[in-house]
């Protein structure tokens, strides 16, 4: 969606990490993190995320497991979705103008680690940070795909 930033999460049981892109949709950014308290109230902040900075796809890591099969974590995020598209289309404005896409996801958390490490961001601050930087690689790997599929 032209001119729409797309949000892209790493879903975990106590923090969410985020990422938006530009409104382009070219370039990922780590955002923040929010906790999980549990999946209604994350999906309503979410929700309320998505429409103040106007939105229009939210990219969902998943972690496959490493033989192509679904995983306890899995299902949890599968059932986050589905409560997050409801909380989504009870916004205000928002509804059927935001798009969801589930994506593969297992190795970020270990792309973001090692981008720290590089960074010699300090182990205390990594905790802090690893969320939202996991979702910023889901997001670029996510959105490259896309501008890929549309080059060919």
């Amino acid at each position: 969606m032209p001119n729409k930033k797309a949000l892209g999460i790493d879903f975990g049981l106590k923090r969410i990490g985020l990422s938006l892109s530009d409104d382009t949709q070219t370039i990922a950014f780590p955002y923040k993190y929010i906790i999980n308290n549990s999946l209604k109230e994350s999906a309503s902040e979410l929700a309320k995320i998505i429409s103040e900075e106007n939105a229009g796809l939210v990219v969902i890591g998943m972690p496959i497991g490493l033989k192509g099969r679904e995983t306890e974590i899995s299902l949890k995020i599968k059932e986050f979705t589905e409560v997050l598209k409801d909380r989504i289309k009870k916004a205000e404005n928002a509804g059927d103008e935001v798009e969801i896409a589930v994506y593969d996801e297992r190795f970020s958390s270990i792309q973001a680690q090692k981008s720290m490490s590089e960074q010699n961001i300090k182990k205390k601050k990594r905790k802090e940070k690893i969320d939202s930087i996991a979702s910023a690689f889901i997001l670029q790997s996510y959105l490259d795909r896309q501008k890929k599929n549309i080059l060919i």
